[in-house]
């Protein structure tokens, strides 16, 4: 009987223990994608001014400024979710490299529209507006979905790029 009641209380000191260690720091979570994505911003500086935007239910999108070029910016992007109790979640987004969907951890010119719950997102190629990428994901009330992408690799032709179905890629043309 009196052995139960040690092994009790050596479990509920045991399990103290395991809830005191320290959880990871807002900058340990975002270390391994600011090295991946090279970014040019001080990190510190950089999450201490991130910008967040309500998407409802308790959820958040944090928005960090990773690059900052002559003529782009790319943010790294996160969602703090009711579930997490305050952690923030990266996110990763798929873009269009080398003619195929690929993961990044940034979005180049990234911009949120509140009316529509909705991120989108553009690059250029080049040093015009000719040729570039394009694409947007919606906050569907649980998790950010690709709802559309372009492309425009050609940048000989002198048509404007646009997000018509002539240079969507995603959802495919039927």
């Amino acid at each position: 009987m009196v052995t139960r009641w040690i092994m009790a209380i050596a479990g509920l000191l045991c399990a103290g223990l395991v809830r005191a260690e320290q959880a990871p720091t807002v900058r340990g979570l975002f270390e391994a994608a600011w090295s991946r994505a090279e970014c040019n911003q001080h990190i510190e500086q950089a999450l201490n001014n991130a910008h967040y935007h309500e998407l409802g239910a308790g959820y958040s999108l944090g928005m960090v400024l990773c690059q900052l070029q002559a003529r782009t910016e790319a943010h790294i992007l996160f969602l703090v979710a009711p579930r997490t109790g305050g952690r923030p979640q990266l996110l990763r987004f798929e873009a269009w490299i080398d003619r195929k969907f690929q993961p990044t951890d940034l979005l180049t010119m990234a911009k949120y529209h509140p009316a529509t719950k909705t991120i989108s997102s553009h690059q250029s190629y080049g040093s015009s507006e000719i040729c570039g990428a394009a694409g947007e994901w919606t906050w569907n009330g649980v998790e950010l979905k690709m709802t559309g992408y372009w492309d425009k690799p050609d940048c000989k032709d002198n048509r404007e790029f646009d997000r018509s179905d002539g240079y969507r890629i995603f959802p495919p043309r039927m």
